[in-house]
Protein backbone atom coordinates (compact mmCIF):
# COMPACT_ATOMS: atom_id res chain seq x y z
CA UNK A 1 0.00 0.00 0.00
CA UNK A 2 1.47 3.32 -0.90
CA UNK A 3 1.66 5.79 2.24
CA UNK A 4 1.17 9.23 1.26
CA UNK A 5 3.11 11.56 3.63
CA UNK A 6 0.63 14.20 3.37
CA UNK A 7 -2.50 11.89 4.14
CA UNK A 8 -0.36 10.87 7.15
CA UNK A 9 -0.80 14.14 8.95
CA UNK A 10 -4.79 14.25 8.19
CA UNK A 11 -5.57 12.62 11.95
CA UNK A 12 -4.14 15.45 13.97
CA UNK A 13 -6.03 18.44 12.12
CA UNK A 14 -9.32 16.54 11.98
CA UNK A 15 -12.25 17.81 13.70
CA UNK A 16 -13.30 15.95 16.79
CA UNK A 17 -16.53 14.48 14.99
CA UNK A 18 -14.84 13.53 11.81
CA UNK A 19 -13.71 10.68 13.51
CA UNK A 20 -13.93 8.56 10.36
CA UNK A 21 -11.65 10.72 8.13
CA UNK A 22 -9.61 10.91 11.36
CA UNK A 23 -9.30 6.82 11.11
CA UNK A 24 -8.94 6.23 7.25
CA UNK A 25 -6.19 8.59 7.44
CA UNK A 26 -4.53 6.30 10.46
CA UNK A 27 -5.14 3.46 8.75
CA UNK A 28 -3.36 4.83 5.63
CA UNK A 29 -0.60 5.36 7.21
CA UNK A 30 -0.22 2.53 9.95
CA UNK A 31 -0.95 -0.03 7.51
CA UNK A 32 -4.75 -1.31 7.93
CA UNK A 33 -7.50 -1.53 5.44
CA UNK A 34 -8.48 1.98 4.71
CA UNK A 35 -12.16 0.98 3.70
CA UNK A 36 -13.28 -1.56 6.71
CA UNK A 37 -16.73 -3.07 6.55
CA UNK A 38 -18.50 -1.52 9.65
CA UNK A 39 -18.49 -3.78 12.70
CA UNK A 40 -16.37 -6.75 10.86
CA UNK A 41 -13.94 -7.35 13.44
CA UNK A 42 -12.20 -10.10 11.02
CA UNK A 43 -11.72 -7.70 7.73
CA UNK A 44 -10.26 -5.05 10.17
CA UNK A 45 -7.48 -7.59 11.42
CA UNK A 46 -6.77 -8.61 7.20
CA UNK A 47 -5.27 -5.52 7.31
CA UNK A 48 -2.55 -5.40 9.61
CA UNK A 49 0.36 -7.58 9.21
CA UNK A 50 0.35 -11.08 10.75
CA UNK A 51 2.49 -10.42 13.86
CA UNK A 52 -0.06 -7.55 15.05
CA UNK A 53 -2.78 -10.22 15.11
CA UNK A 54 -0.36 -12.80 16.72
CA UNK A 55 -0.17 -9.90 19.48
CA UNK A 56 -3.32 -9.27 20.06
CA UNK A 57 -4.29 -12.85 20.36
CA UNK A 58 -0.99 -13.48 22.68
CA UNK A 59 -1.79 -10.67 24.78
CA UNK A 60 -5.54 -9.19 24.13
CA UNK A 61 -3.36 -6.16 22.84
CA UNK A 62 -1.18 -4.67 19.98
CA UNK A 63 0.53 -1.31 20.44
CA UNK A 64 0.41 -0.11 16.68
CA UNK A 65 2.92 2.31 15.13
CA UNK A 66 2.91 5.69 15.46
CA UNK A 67 2.62 8.82 13.18
CA UNK A 68 4.32 12.17 13.89
CA UNK A 69 2.60 14.93 13.07
CA UNK A 70 2.89 17.93 15.65
CA UNK A 71 2.89 15.33 18.48
CA UNK A 72 2.73 11.34 17.88
CA UNK A 73 -0.31 9.87 17.54
CA UNK A 74 -0.27 6.41 19.03
CA UNK A 75 -2.59 3.56 18.24
CA UNK A 76 -3.40 0.38 19.74
CA UNK A 77 -5.83 -2.82 19.20
CA UNK A 78 -7.81 -4.34 22.41
CA UNK A 79 -9.86 -7.42 22.92
CA UNK A 80 -12.04 -7.02 25.27
CA UNK A 81 -14.12 -10.09 26.82
CA UNK A 82 -17.52 -8.29 26.97
CA UNK A 83 -20.13 -8.03 24.29
CA UNK A 84 -19.95 -4.85 21.91
CA UNK A 85 -22.85 -3.08 23.39
CA UNK A 86 -21.71 -3.90 26.90
CA UNK A 87 -18.17 -2.24 26.39
CA UNK A 88 -19.40 0.33 24.28
CA UNK A 89 -21.65 1.37 27.56
CA UNK A 90 -19.10 1.24 30.26
CA UNK A 91 -16.39 3.23 28.14
CA UNK A 92 -18.51 5.84 27.32
CA UNK A 93 -18.94 6.85 30.66
CA UNK A 94 -16.29 9.17 30.69
CA UNK A 95 -17.17 10.53 34.26
CA UNK A 96 -15.46 7.08 35.75
CA UNK A 97 -12.09 7.24 34.04
CA UNK A 98 -10.14 7.67 37.66
CA UNK A 99 -11.58 4.11 38.88
CA UNK A 100 -8.92 2.43 36.36
CA UNK A 101 -6.10 5.68 35.62
CA UNK A 102 -4.10 6.05 39.19
CA UNK A 103 -2.78 9.02 37.99
CA UNK A 104 -5.97 10.75 37.32
CA UNK A 105 -6.65 11.64 40.78
CA UNK A 106 -10.51 12.93 40.43
CA UNK A 107 -13.22 13.39 37.49
CA UNK A 108 -15.40 16.74 37.50
CA UNK A 109 -18.23 16.48 35.30
CA UNK A 110 -19.10 20.14 34.19
CA UNK A 111 -22.17 19.80 32.22
CA UNK A 112 -23.36 17.67 29.47
CA UNK A 113 -23.28 19.45 26.16
CA UNK A 114 -25.96 17.80 23.91
CA UNK A 115 -24.42 14.98 22.81
CA UNK A 116 -20.75 16.03 24.30
CA UNK A 117 -19.94 15.52 28.22
CA UNK A 118 -17.39 17.71 29.70
CA UNK A 119 -15.39 16.51 32.11
CA UNK A 120 -12.85 18.54 34.75
CA UNK A 121 -9.54 16.26 35.47
CA UNK A 122 -7.26 16.46 37.89
CA UNK A 123 -4.04 14.79 37.22
CA UNK A 124 -1.00 14.45 39.54
CA UNK A 125 2.39 12.90 38.04
CA UNK A 126 4.97 12.82 40.67
CA UNK A 127 4.68 16.43 41.77
CA UNK A 128 3.50 18.47 38.84
CA UNK A 129 -0.58 18.81 38.96
CA UNK A 130 -2.02 19.09 35.72
CA UNK A 131 -5.30 20.52 35.04
CA UNK A 132 -7.95 20.16 31.60
CA UNK A 133 -11.78 19.86 30.19
CA UNK A 134 -12.11 17.36 27.97
CA UNK A 135 -14.77 17.11 25.69
CA UNK A 136 -16.17 13.40 24.70
CA UNK A 137 -18.87 12.45 23.01
CA UNK A 138 -20.46 8.68 21.78
CA UNK A 139 -21.88 7.69 18.46
CA UNK A 140 -23.60 4.73 20.22
CA UNK A 141 -24.99 3.07 16.65
CA UNK A 142 -21.75 3.66 14.97
CA UNK A 143 -19.69 2.56 18.28
CA UNK A 144 -17.54 5.31 18.00
CA UNK A 145 -16.14 7.22 21.47
CA UNK A 146 -14.35 10.20 20.23
CA UNK A 147 -12.58 13.14 22.49
CA UNK A 148 -9.81 16.05 22.79
CA UNK A 149 -9.75 19.44 25.25
CA UNK A 150 -12.80 21.45 25.58
CA UNK A 151 -11.24 24.61 24.17
CA UNK A 152 -12.91 27.32 25.83
CA UNK A 153 -11.42 26.05 29.11
CA UNK A 154 -7.39 27.27 30.11
CA UNK A 155 -5.86 23.95 29.54
CA UNK A 156 -2.73 22.50 31.21
CA UNK A 157 -2.38 20.62 28.14
CA UNK A 158 -1.58 22.02 24.36
CA UNK A 159 -3.02 18.89 22.65
CA UNK A 160 -5.47 15.56 24.22
CA UNK A 161 -7.33 13.83 21.66
CA UNK A 162 -8.13 10.11 20.93
CA UNK A 163 -10.85 8.16 20.00
CA UNK A 164 -12.42 4.48 20.37
CA UNK A 165 -14.06 2.71 17.22
CA UNK A 166 -15.68 -0.86 18.39
CA UNK A 167 -16.24 -3.89 16.32
CA UNK A 168 -18.21 -7.00 17.65
CA UNK A 169 -15.43 -10.02 17.76
CA UNK A 170 -17.43 -12.79 18.40
CA UNK A 171 -20.88 -12.89 20.36
CA UNK A 172 -18.99 -12.55 23.92
CA UNK A 173 -16.20 -10.50 22.60
CA UNK A 174 -14.80 -7.05 21.17
CA UNK A 175 -12.70 -5.59 19.50
CA UNK A 176 -12.01 -1.94 20.25
CA UNK A 177 -9.60 0.30 17.42
CA UNK A 178 -7.89 3.12 20.13
CA UNK A 179 -5.90 6.58 18.96
CA UNK A 180 -4.34 9.28 21.20
CA UNK A 181 -2.31 11.85 20.75
CA UNK A 182 -1.14 14.45 23.77
CA UNK A 183 1.03 17.59 23.22
CA UNK A 184 2.20 18.28 26.59
CA UNK A 185 3.43 22.07 25.56
CA UNK A 186 6.73 23.28 24.84
CA UNK A 187 8.41 22.77 28.87
CA UNK A 188 8.77 19.12 27.67
CA UNK A 189 10.84 18.22 24.77
CA UNK A 190 9.23 16.70 21.83
CA UNK A 191 10.98 13.30 22.00
CA UNK A 192 10.36 12.77 26.22
CA UNK A 193 6.79 13.78 24.87
CA UNK A 194 6.25 10.67 22.45
CA UNK A 195 8.78 8.14 24.92
CA UNK A 196 6.00 8.69 27.75
CA UNK A 197 3.07 8.54 25.26
CA UNK A 198 4.46 5.41 23.61
CA UNK A 199 5.27 3.93 27.36
CA UNK A 200 2.09 5.04 28.84
CA UNK A 201 -0.37 4.01 26.24
CA UNK A 202 -0.16 0.42 26.69
CA UNK A 203 -0.65 0.65 30.51
CA UNK A 204 -3.82 2.47 29.55
CA UNK A 205 -5.48 0.13 27.35
CA UNK A 206 -4.83 -2.61 29.44
CA UNK A 207 -6.20 -1.21 32.38
CA UNK A 208 -9.47 -0.11 30.36
CA UNK A 209 -9.94 -3.57 29.27
CA UNK A 210 -8.78 -5.60 32.60
CA UNK A 211 -11.76 -2.57 34.05
CA UNK A 212 -14.45 -3.42 31.34
CA UNK A 213 -14.04 -6.96 31.52
CA UNK A 214 -14.75 -7.08 35.34
CA UNK A 215 -18.19 -4.66 34.28
CA UNK A 216 -16.23 -1.35 36.27
CA UNK A 217 -15.15 -3.13 39.53
CA UNK A 218 -11.60 -3.52 38.80
CA UNK A 219 -8.74 -1.08 40.51
CA UNK A 220 -5.29 -0.57 39.79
Amino acid sequence: MRRDPEVCGVQSRSQPSRVAPLLIAAALCIGADPNPSPNNAAEILEGYPPKVARRLHAKNRALLPGTQDGGLYIGALVLFDQPLERTLHLLSQSERQSEYLPELKRVDRIRLDGAAAIDQHHVRILFIRIDYRLRTESDLEAARIWWNLDASHDNDLNVLEGYWELYEFDASRTLGVFGTRVVFGPALPAFLQNAATRRNVPRVVERMRLWVNSNGSYRP
